[in-house]
């Protein structure tokens, strides 16, 4: 069965009023973006590094457990219901409480959360993002994501295998990255082999130009 498309809009891989943003912050929604992004014609690819931008320059947690974004978001909604700090007001309120201009709170997983106030409100006032070293997230390198799933997602558009000359070309051309090699580039191509697996894209052997 093919599995339904998740929610996004803008940054947001779960409706209002959470802004949870799934291309930095969970593994799932990543995997089903890459899947979607490949099968597109090569003409598109502009407008995926633009959206790549949103993943910024600086380390970030990524949630790698089995939860959907609309799971760990109704979960935490119902969290803020119980704790009377789920309406914009009150759970303002609540966050202006914490010393830290933050709280975090554990799920069913084991996995920790991180609530703040979203920076620009509008519909979206519960900004989350998992907390940093919880269980079942990983810490990632901004640019060393934004590379491997450029190169990826450009190889599967031209129907070839990742290569260092491709990686140097997206990160030249439309990154705004310079260009990498060696031990660099080796910590690229696992990532590229791990996302390849994890959303299904077959590539084999991606560090070949390395050896």
């Amino acid at each position: 069965m093919k599995p339904q498309p998740p929610y996004h809009k803008g940054k947001s891989c779960v409706p209002p009023p959470v802004m949870f943003n799934g291309w930095k912050h969970h593994a799932g929604f990543l995997c089903f973006m890459i899947q979607t992004w490949a099968q597109r014609p090569e003409d598109r690819f502009p407008l995926l590094a633009a959206k790549l931008k949103m993943l910024g320059e600086s380390l970030f947690d990524m949630y790698t457990g089995p939860l959907e974004p609309s799971e760990i978001a109704n979960e935490l909604i119902r969290i803020l219901q119980a704790y009377n700090a789920y309406n914009r007001d009150d759970y303002f309120r609540w966050i202006d409480s914490s010393p830290q201009s933050f709280w975090q709170i554990s799920i069913s997983d084991g996995s920790d959360w991180t609530l703040r106030k979203n920076e620009n409100p509008s519909e979206y006032y519960i900004h989350i993002h998992p907390s940093r070293y919880s269980k079942n997230s990983r810490r990632i390198k901004a640019n060393q994501l934004r590379t491997a799933l450029a190169t990826l997602i450009m190889a599967s558009m031209r129907d070839q295998q990742p290569d260092i000359a491709l990686m140097n070309r997206v990160r030249n051309d439309f990154l705004g990255l310079s260009k990498v090699s060696g031990p660099q580039a080796k910590e690229i191509f696992v990532s590229i082999n791990e996302l390849s697996q994890m959303s299904g894209l077959k590539f084999h052997k991606t560090d070949q130009e390395l050896k």
